[in-house]
């Protein structure tokens, strides 16, 4: 399953209370100045001797930390973040920052691991719901990338309700149900991303996918009607996909409009001319019409392929009504 691009966007620490601050000179103020001004290498130099000297400082951890997460030198963001995690930063962004720079060296189960531990902040600190949003969305991603597909479905969710949201947050909630085999909820949510962002080969071949899904339903209920126009509307995302015009073909096969079914499996043929069940049944729909030189044809396509007993069976049929 081809996976999306997710952007995670860092939330700028520029509004610090003094009270969450335990300073260890009268000039602290000029780093966050500095990281104010997105001026972050200086704010480290400001910062770097400081905590040499004091490395129990929990404050200027979390600054340092967010400053190397903002020239994206992850690594020494998630040292910095780390320690001041261990220090028991009483600030939701520390923990956010450290699960943003695990995401972003793809160690997705720290991430998890970061944002679990930073939940219960988020609701204490100003803007509740946009730092419960984040942390749903950054933490429903990581799940994304793990394949665990119910969490982040879950998560994703949660963020959809609370905020308005990114095309590929939809997307990703939308493979999440396809992969749960949600369909209907993943046909609703990929036409959303769909909507926000055209031209998103991916989402229209998983459009294609999850109607192709329905139809097969449809088929194994006999309900042919109804696959008919599933696996029809699957082909107006996914034109280029052999499965779809084969399933397709064999709902009008059943609904013997054997020349619709021929028209869709010489399709599927020029789509899968490797597979020999395309070409079985595209002997058996000619043999339905007593077209026999193509029917013969057709099954010596398919025995030169794949042989079985039931193509040389055909073949005989197919050549012992032709003498008729």
């Amino acid at each position: 399953m081809r996976s999306f691009t997710v952007l995670c966007s860092l939330v700028v620490f520029s509004i610090i209370a003094l009270s969450e601050m335990a300073p260890v000179r009268a000039d602290y103020q000029q780093a966050v100045a500095f990281y104010n001004q997105a001026q972050y290498e200086k704010a480290i130099q400001e910062l770097q001797p400081d905590l040499d000297r004091n490395p129990d400082w929990e404050f200027g951890h979390r600054l340092l930390g967010l400053c190397y997460l903002n020239i994206k030198n992850n690594a020494l963001a998630a040292s910095s973040l780390s320690r001041a995690v261990q220090l028991k930063s009483p600030a939701f962004i520390t923990y956010f920052g450290l699960g943003q720079a695990y995401f972003n060296m793809k160690k997705y189960e720290e991430c998890i691991d970061a944002l679990n531990k930073g939940q219960p902040l988020a609701a204490k600190e100003k803007d509740p719901e946009s730092n419960q949003a984040k942390l749903y969305r950054l933490r429903g991603s990581a799940h994304y990338r793990l394949n665990h597909f119910n969490e982040a479905a879950d998560d994703l969710t949660q963020a959809l309700r609370i905020s308005q949201s990114d095309w590929s947050d939809y997307a990703m909630l939308g493979v999440a149900y396809f992969n749960l085999d949600r369909t209907d909820e993943a046909i609703e949510t990929l036409e959303k991303a769909y909507s926000m962002k055209q031209g998103q080969n991916t989402i229209l071949e998983l459009l294609g996918k999850s109607y192709l899904k329905k139809g097969i339903a449809a088929l194994s209920q006999k309900q042919f009607s109804s696959a008919v126009k599933l696996l029809q509307k699957a082909l107006s995302y996914d034109p280029n996909n052999g499965y779809i015009h084969y399933n397709l073909a064999e709902a009008f096969l059943f609904e013997k409009k054997y020349s619709d079914s021929e028209r869709a499996l010489n399709k599927a043929a020029s789509l899968m001319p490797e597979k020999a069940d395309v070409y079985e049944r595209l002997g058996l729909v000619y043999e339905k019409q007593k077209k026999w030189d193509a029917a013969l044809n057709a099954y010596k396509e398919a025995q030169g392929i794949q042989a079985s007993d039931s193509i040389k069976e055909a073949i005989e049929r197919v050549t012992e009504n032709k003498k008729q």
